[in-house]
């Protein structure tokens, strides 16, 4: 059942809906409403238990009466078909809660619905075309689309094949990934290297999975059963996976480099330049090897600060609820076997829909004290959202998009300096100028945190690709609170798509960190055109890092920061630091349109209180007469046409 839902003024639950929604509920009794159909003498009234349960007849409404319909039996789906006088009966609509509350672009399955009409709706979005050059052949290559799915489902077992392709995410509603099985789950790669914007959490797979892809994915709290590809049809540049327990073995194929945290695999297999674990359980696990051009392993036997991202449960006597880990260290294998949070009724939350809502709807419910679910969608924000209480919940489903109007020259989210924040699921699009796309902490705000960390898990940031108009933004995210935890970022100015080029998608830096004590899991930057990393803050680490360089620098005068020193590092560390940790860092160089040089791909002071681990420079492509000269502050060798990749095992200076 659901439960824990207000009835307001307009009828409609919870202060998300309004007057003329298809269904409300006051209290115990929920109302359907639906559009007359021309010529119909009457209406008959189906209802059933889930969306595509078996459907038993209810009532009939004649064409004089309004067509409506009142039930106290508000969690089931109700199903109208009008009825003319020519005999012809014609489905008008199914209505229920469920879609009133996370809207059309979220699917809510249960065991009771038919499983073949499940698929047939899954395959449907997997193959949809929407008109556009982005979706022409599909959500298996919409790359761009703006379309959005979430497939929610609820415990129990899916005898279902399911194809996952852009904008989708699947997850299980139970508090345990074994809650909810499916038969098998593939996302294999069309587009080589570009299998982006697809996310897989809570649930298990009963047999193989092939998971083929790139950065802004994410793969949580899943079971498999069997063995795990990380590759398939097509090249692979990836990627993240915590909290997953793989009984076979997992095979990464042809992924350039790829990151586990707190997971437990049967076996490993494969590596081209840089694979990293942390708090990885396993008896056949890599160990640290960090000496050739390839088969370069990371593996930290315990995790630091951590705390998994907050999901939605279902439950059929408590409903709907969050469930919001606490915070953890020194962690190893999946944090399932014991699962330590707490719930959240989903009365405690503001559910927003991007068809209906606005910055303003959305501050007004978070200043009233009210956690956020952003469901699936593109949501047009004239203004930031604000979060500003302590223990503030923000969920996005299905790859929820937030984009700056025209008159946004702000930031897209600003959040106060203040304690248990917990933000995921979200992906940040720049539009025309704004300042930031998220701000975490005022500036020089200096609290403790470390008692009640926040965390912001699978963020991801674009600058550019999804529209032809040109987009601008000095810094993609900055960070000024302490004891921040990132979780999965990945943050990016498009190399390929509408309004690309170095005039047209503008952006200096993709994350700043002026915190102290913040720790990223997975943290990827990509093309941005000064420094990719600036980290400010002392008592910093950060475990596993990806870096392209930009492709379009244009010349070496565009592209340094004082005229002396050739390049902007990818990774900075700044002066002011005395205390900071990295490993497992790669920094890669596609610089196609001009013989440019690097001087360093990552810098930092040579001070005592600074331990870089493994780190790999590789020469992918572009002009022959590009380079990146050493790895950090001089040390480490070059990568050229003619020698494409160097390693360095650790820098240490001045011990």
């Amino acid at each position: 059942m659901v439960t824990g839902l207000t009835a307001c003024d307009d009828g409609s639950e919870d202060g998300n809906g309004v007057a003329d929604s298809n269904f409300t509920v006051n209290g115990n009794t929920a109302t359907v409403r639906w559009d007359k159909f021309d010529g119909a003498n009457g209406y008959s009234i189906e209802k059933a238990p889930s969306k595509y349960g078996d459907y038993e007849y209810l009532d009939f409404v004649s064409s004089g009466s309004a067509t409506e319909y009142v039930t106290n039996d508000i969690n089931s789906y109700y199903r109208i078909t009008a009825f003319t006088d020519s005999g012809e009966s014609v489905v008008i609509g199914t209505y229920s809660l469920e879609t009133e509350l996370f809207g059309e672009n979220t699917c809510v399955y249960a065991p009771t619905d038919d499983p073949a009409k499940i698929q047939e709706e899954l395959d449907a979005f997997y193959n949809k075309t929407d008109g556009t050059k982005e979706g022409a052949q599909g959500r298996a290559r919409g790359e761009f689309t703006e379309e959005r799915f979430a497939a929610l489902f609820k415990p129990g077992d899916y005898n279902l094949n399911i194809n996952i392709g852009y904008y989708t995410a699947l997850s299980g509603l139970g508090l345990s990934p074994d809650d909810v099985t499916v038969s098998k789950i593939s996302a294999d790669a069309p587009i080589s290297l570009c299998n982006f914007w697809r996310t897989v959490e809570n649930l298990t797979v009963n047999g193989n999975m092939l998971w083929s892809v790139s950065q802004a994915t994410s793969l949580r709290r899943v079971h498999v059963k069997g063995d795990m590809k990380l590759s398939g049809s097509g090249s692979t540049s990836g990627g993240f996976l915590a909290d997953t327990k793989v009984d076979g073995t997992v095979n990464s194929g042809s992924q350039q480099q790829w990151f586990s945290r707190n997971a437990s695999f049967g076996n490993w297999s494969g590596c081209v330049w840089n694979t990293a674990f942390v708090g990885v359980d396993g008896n056949r696990i890599p160990q640290n090897v960090w000496s050739g051009t390839s088969n370069n392993y990371t593996n930290i036997e315990n995790s630091g600060a951590v705390r998994e991202k907050p999901f939605l449960t279902y439950d059929s006597v408590l409903g709907y609820r969050v469930f919001v880990p606490d915070a953890d260290d020194n962690t190893r294998g999946v944090s399932w076997s014991e699962t330590k949070g707490e719930y959240l009724s989903l009365d405690k939350f503001y559910v927003a829909r991007s068809d209906r809502d606005t910055a303003a709807t959305i501050n007004a419910a978070l200043a009233e004290g009210k956690n956020l679910i952003l469901t699936a969608g593109v949501y047009e924000l004239d203004a930031p959202i604000k979060i500003e209480n302590a223990n503030t919940v923000v969920l996005g489903l299905g790859l929820a998009t937030l984009r700056p109007t025209d008159d946004n020259a702000d930031t897209l989210m600003r959040i106060a300096d203040t304690d248990n924040i917990c933000i995921g699921g979200v992906l940040f699009d720049a539009g025309k100028r704004t300042e930031t796309l998220l701000e975490v902490g005022e500036k020089d705000c200096n609290k403790d945190h470390s008692s009640k960390p926040s965390v912001l898990a699978d963020l991801f940031f674009r600058v550019g690709g999804a529209k032809e108009a040109d987009t601008s933004v000095d810094a993609c995210v900055i960070i000024n609170s302490n004891n921040v935890i990132g979780d999965n970022f990945w943050i990016w100015r498009a190399d390929h798509w509408d309004g690309v080029g170095w005039n047209n998608n503008v952006a200096d830096t993709g994350i700043i960190v002026n915190g102290d004590n913040a720790t990223f899991y997975g943290l990827f930057v990509e093309h941005f055109q000064k420094y990719q990393t600036v980290w400010n803050g002392n008592g910093g680490t950060t475990y596993f890092y990806q870096s392209e360089l930009p492709y379009d620098v244009p010349n070496a005068a565009s592209w340094s920061p004082d005229g002396a020193v050739n390049g902007y590092a990818s990774y900075f560390v700044s002066e002011k630091v005395t205390s900071h940790k990295a490993y497992s860092l790669g920094v890669y160089a596609y610089l196609r349109d001009s013989a440019v040089t690097l001087d360093n791909a990552i810098v930092c002071p040579a001070t005592s209180g600074i331990e870089l681990n493994h780190m790999v420079t590789v020469w992918l492509s572009g002009n022959a007469d590009s380079s990146i000269k050493s790895i950090v502050n001089g040390t480490g060798g070059a990568v050229t046409s003619d020698n494409r990749v160097s390693v360095l095992e650790q820098y240490l200076p001045k011990r």
